[in-house]
């Protein structure tokens, strides 16, 4: 785990680098990345396997292996603690190369916004955080990632537009958010809920086609 957060950190690096590199002719001097806390990185995962393997460990201590019933509880409750685990993996990985970004547009005086770029499936609250281009208020600081979030927050340079891409996916969702009803904290539940809704029904007939493609 500690290894692909290492390598997800210098992914993180390596394109804050290029970018900056493209829009000054310079990459960020090391000192933009001089806080970096190894200990705090090994304690996170050695947490996370901690807590998704506490239940396993309860559960070996309350039967016998030669129990049937016993030895299929145990079963599902590897199986969760792997799922977990894989996630949670997942998880404290992608954070080194947000980790990297977030240092570099804290550190690098040559960062002047960021927006957040979203995966290919996101879910309502990334796109409406999307839909404010460089414009986050204190409720939508840059650096709010949901469980199984894969969306990244990615720095701006001066006389560089977004890529165009992700211009017309801000487009899309703002088009969105000023088509919904309300305002506030209705208005966002009404769009999360919307979107979220049209973003499960996507996922459901995906899953219908595949099956019928077998």
């Amino acid at each position: 785990m500690s290894q692909s957060r290492s390598r997800s950190y210098a992914e993180g690096v390596k394109y804050h680098n290029a970018a900056r590199e493209a829009a000054t002719g310079k990459p960020a001097p090391e000192s933009v990345w001089d806080s970096r806390d190894l200990a705090a990185e090994s304690g996170k995962a050695k947490a996370s396997f901690y807590v998704h393997t506490a239940p396993l460990r309860k559960e070996l201590q309350r039967g016998r292996l030669d129990d049937p019933e016993f030895v299929k509880s145990l079963d599902k409750a590897m199986e969760s603690a792997g799922r977990n685990l894989a996630l949670d993996a997942g998880r404290l990985a992608e954070s080194g190369g947000r980790d990297a970004l977030a240092e570099a547009r804290e550190n690098d005086a040559d960062v002047i916004g960021w927006y957040r770029k979203t995966d290919a499936d996101p879910c309502g609250f990334c796109a409406m955080i999307a839909s404010r281009g460089t414009a986050y208020s204190d409720y939508m600081e840059p650096d709010q990632f949901h469980p199984g979030c894969h969306c990244q927050t990615l720095p701006l340079f001066r006389g560089v537009e977004m890529p165009a891409d992700d211009a017309a996916k801000r487009d899309g969702y703002l088009a969105r958010w000023n088509a919904t009803d309300g305002s506030g904290a209705d208005q966002l539940r009404t769009f999360q809920r919307e979107f979220n809704e049209e973003r499960r029904q996507r996922r459901e007939a995906a899953g219908k086609d595949a099956m019928g493609d077998q």
